[in-house]
């Protein structure tokens, strides 16, 4: 997240092959968020199964729970727009591990939001056939909104992760050259 090697920087710590060295973290792709949504789906199926095979009832999620998504979210987002103006401004120092504890909170959040819509998703569609009944109405009420407020979590997420980038500089080499 530096602009530049720090001072204590020796050349002597470098591979032996001369390249600079070539990690493999990316961008956090919609195939990627497709597929937590899926494994989250999963996961909630699983969980709803286990309640029917034991014939118990599941629990109504509370009012409290999309509340609780939904100020987590909104934290995430003021977090990321702070962050995104310290590391477009060239004058300030973003430090290394903040950018990685900041890259890795949104990739975690986003991915983590994904997981739950698909649960949430579940959840619902479990008890959208019952709406004339009070119980399984709330149900699908609650889980409804639970899931709209866990995808803007995950949005959220993305939203961090990609306040993450730095921009390029003047310096800095066009990998892409325009044609």
């Amino acid at each position: 997240m530096t602009r530049s090697l720090p001072p204590y920087w020796d050349d002597d710590r470098r591979p032996d092959d001369g390249d600079d060295p070539q990690g493999n973290l990316a961008p956090t792709d919609w195939k990627t968020i497709i597929v937590a949504a899926l494994c989250g789906a999963a996961l909630g199926w699983f969980a709803l199964s286990v309640y029917k095979v034991s014939n118990s009832t599941v629990p109504i999620l509370p009012w409290s729970l999309p509340l609780v998504v939904l100020v987590a979210a909104i934290a995430t987002w003021g977090y990321a727009r702070v962050f995104r103006a310290k590391v477009v401004d060239p004058k300030r120092e973003v430090e290394a591990n903040q950018g990685l504890v900041s890259l890795a909170l949104g990739k975690a959040i986003a991915l983590s939001g994904a997981a739950l819509v698909g649960a949430c998703i579940v959840y619902v569609l479990t008890y959208v056939w019952h709406l004339d009944i009070p119980y399984p109405r709330q149900r699908t009420i609650v889980g409804a909104v639970t899931a709209i407020t866990c995808a803007i979590m995950a949005w959220a997420g993305w939203f961090l992760e990609n306040a993450c980038k730095v921009p390029k500089g003047p310096e800095d080499p066009d990998k892409h050259p325009k044609k």
